[in-house]
């Protein structure tokens, strides 16, 4: 059957595993307290990682390409999130943030197969070009909106037309 994997429900084991990644939480939690109590914020990274990692699941099981997205997006925030917190680069957060989804769009065009991802990959790279050139103090603030704007607008133009054509 479609819907099992050996003879367990694929909903079972999503239950099962929603069951595990809730234990792990409020374990993290516990440690967060008694062991990392100066990092303030580790709770929210350990619960996106985790709700990440249960939407891929879901994902991979149902064919659901939006929960695919936005569980690599979550992961990643997850994961960036411990690692700008452990190595003290939190002025770098939105160059973390435009990362994680510019590689969840990228991800999402290699397992889904949809070309609009790749388009958001695109735009969302040199974007991040040109944010990373701005925090490493190379471009000026004026330089970097600038071309951020114009590759939205680009993004919009491209996203548009393809609708328009499509639908011919």
């Amino acid at each position: 059957m479609r819907g099992r994997i050996g003879n367990i429900k694929k909903s079972k084991i999503l239950s099962i595993v929603l069951l595990f990644f809730l234990l792990v939480f409020v374990t993290f939690i516990v440690l967060n307290i008694i062991l990392f109590n100066e990092y303030k914020t580790l709770w929210f990274y350990a619960f996106s990682t985790l709700t990440g990692l249960y939407e891929i699941l879901k994902s991979r099981f149902f064919k659901l390409d939006s929960a695919f997205y936005f569980g690599m997006a979550i992961f990643l925030i997850g994961i960036s999130g411990f690692i700008f917190s452990f190595t003290n680069t939190l002025e770098f957060l939105s160059v973390y943030l435009l990362s994680d989804f510019a590689l969840a769009s990228l991800l999402s065009f290699f397992v889904c197969g949809q070309k609009f991802h790749l388009i958001i990959f695109y735009s969302l790279f040199f974007v991040l070009i040109f944010q990373l050139l701005y925090k490493l103090n190379l471009i000026t603030f004026a330089i970097s909106i600038a071309i951020s704007l114009s590759f939205l607008l680009l993004l919009i133009v491209i996203t548009t037309v393809s609708f328009l054509c499509s639908r011919k």
